[in-house]
């Protein structure tokens, strides 16, 4: 068979899944009930996903965490869960996530934080509208109770919204500061298939070990001060769970 050679590069990040964000309003949505997420069969499409830097340390044990640029060239942390485009190895047919830790980007849906590009302080709570757990029919838990405010619910996810936008804030920092030293430089995994056809995935980064034992001793020193050494070492460390996906993907 004639050998094949095709490229893909990582899917856009925000909004994944995503499909009818609009602002939580008790007033819309106060008869609103959610049932929890049976399956994540809507991320079987997504072979790349945001990683917060205080996930690296799970995250890191089963996903090669690599870096990606998006809007401004502003650089940000993936893991990886596929080296095809539109691949996730870590669903299976029944929709089940079979890695052990799953990234707090899928665990936050259908809820999401938006901001106004003149206001980025500035967070409105919504939701995925076409999300098939929310309904009318009191399945599952309450978003609002009887007198109109935040149910159990709902006040858990608010929080987690928060947290999670919070860590967002301080990995952007951390993405800022390894993007200033000069150390990311461009990867690519190349697989070959048992047919012969060969993939590769580019379009991400990883730091450059070399440059990074090149930085002067008061940078270095930064960098162990601020525990983003550490983070720097769990991106290497996770590197090694590239051959696991490329066995997954060929």
């Amino acid at each position: 068979m004639t050998k094949k050679s095709s490229s893909t590069s990582p899917s856009p990040i925000l909004p994944l899944f995503y499909k009818q964000v609009v602002p939580l309003n008790k007033e819309v949505h106060g008869e609103l009930y959610i049932e929890g997420i049976e399956d994540y069969l809507h991320t079987k499409d997504t072979n790349s996903i945001y990683i917060a830097a205080v996930e690296f340390l799970q995250a890191s044990r089963e996903y090669p965490i690599v870096f990606a640029k998006g809007k401004d060239d502003v650089v940000f942390p993936v893991a990886l869960l596929g080296l095809e485009q539109n691949q996730n190895v870590f669903i299976d047919k029944s929709g089940a996530w079979t890695a052990n830790y799953i990234p707090a980007y899928v665990r936050r849906y259908p809820f999401i934080l938006a901001t106004a590009d003149d206001n980025k302080d500035n967070f409105t709570v919504c939701i995925d509208e076409s999300f098939p757990g929310f309904n009318t029919a009191k399945q599952g838990k309450e978003l609002f109770d009887d007198k109109g405010e935040h149910s159990d619910v709902l006040n858990h996810a608010v929080d987690f919204l928060k947290d999670y936008q919070t860590h967002v804030q301080l990995t952007t920092h951390f993405c800022e500061n390894i993007s200033k030293l000069d150390i990311l430089e461009p990867m690519q995994a190349n697989i070959e298939h048992a047919t012969g056809e060969k993939t590769s995935l580019g379009g991400f980064m990883g730091i450059n070990r070399e440059k990074l034992k090149a930085l002067k001793s008061a940078k270095i020193t930064e960098l162990l001060n601020t525990d983003e050494m550490e983070l720097i070492f769990m991106h290497l460390s996770s590197l090694s769970n590239l051959n696991g996906l490329m066995k997954e993907s060929s």
